[in-house]
């Protein structure tokens, strides 16, 4: 059977007829076509920032110079800077938490008193259908070190480019502060980490 086919097939070959031409005029009549089109995504490097998520930038805040007159303050800050988190196609989720240490002159330190940073709300770059939680405000004691989370993003969200918008802070000044009539230059420092991992 499949040598007769093939005798067929030679014959119409040199006849210019038959099975080769059919072929064709079918395919010339055909009204739609299935195609593709392809494209290979990555993430980012896990072996940068938390597994591939970066941590771009955080806040400084300076609440200037104040004068004590026996009582309790509270002063707002000036905010340099902001957060800002690229997470460049990683489906883990994130989170972000801020730590201090005590307010201290080197030799005083506030035995009281909060430094609450606020936020208008985490903010996408361009166009992006992903959520990232942020807290309207977040309080350290500045007694002692203690955490706060700022910002957090469930898996599958909290993708691409994100500013975190803490551009506000209020220090409460204790009654009980202790300072020179010079000024006494106190700070705390704050550290931003970042984890791929909401838990």
């Amino acid at each position: 059977m499949k040598k007769t086919l093939s005798i067929i097939a030679t014959v119409a070959a040199f006849a210019g007829l038959g099975l080769a031409s059919g072929t064709v005029a079918h395919a010339a009549d055909t009204t739609s076509a299935n195609t593709n089109a392809n494209i290979t995504l990555k993430s980012g490097n896990p072996d940068e920032g938390a597994g591939g998520i970066i941590l771009n930038s955080a806040p400084s805040y300076d609440f200037g110079t104040v004068t004590l007159d026996g009582s309790a303050k509270s002063v707002s800050g000036t905010a340099t800077g902001d957060v800002k988190i690229t997470n460049p196609g990683v489906a883990s989720g994130w989170k972000l938490t801020v730590s201090n240490s005590a307010m201290t002159d080197g030799t005083n330190t506030f035995k009281s008193g909060n430094l609450v940073l606020t936020s208008t709300g985490a903010k996408a770059e361009g166009e992006n259908s992903t959520t990232v939680t942020t807290p309207a405000s977040v309080s350290l004691n500045m007694s002692g070190t203690n955490s706060a989370q700022v910002l957090s993003a469930d898996a599958n969200q909290g993708l691409g480019i994100w500013d975190g918008n803490y551009t506000g802070a209020t220090l409460d000044v204790p009654a009980d502060a202790v300072a020179t009539s010079d000024g006494s230059a106190y700070s705390s420092k704050l550290t931003w980490t970042l984890a791929n991992s909401v838990n």
